[in-house]
């Protein structure tokens, strides 16, 4: 009976070290895309608050912003923190 036909279960020497770093690295690479694959159960990061509304309505309330010493007047106070200014007073700008 010939020994390498028939090993049972048992792998030659010579290959073990060949069989550990193959499977090591095939272990590595299912890692690997394990990470990186979206998956529909993983939530996602929590995004930080915007200052900016969403979304502003029509009303005409004017107010006054200010950003970096310039002013300008707006039809409400939402348009005016949707565009990034400071609201300092209800009503036009005064020039």
């Amino acid at each position: 009976m010939c020994r390498s036909v028939f090993f049972f279960g048992r792998v030659p020497t010579m290959k073990r070290p060949l069989l550990s770093v193959l499977s090591m690295v095939g272990v590595l690479a299912l890692a690997g895309c394990l990470e990186t694959m979206p998956a529909p159960d993983r939530p996602s990061p929590p995004q930080p608050p915007s200052k900016k509304p969403a979304m502003c309505t029509r009303e005409y309330a004017p107010v006054c912003g200010e950003k970096r010493e310039r002013r300008q007047t707006f039809s409400n106070a939402c348009m005016a923190r949707a565009d990034g200014y400071r609201v300092i007073g209800q009503g036009e700008c005064r020039r």
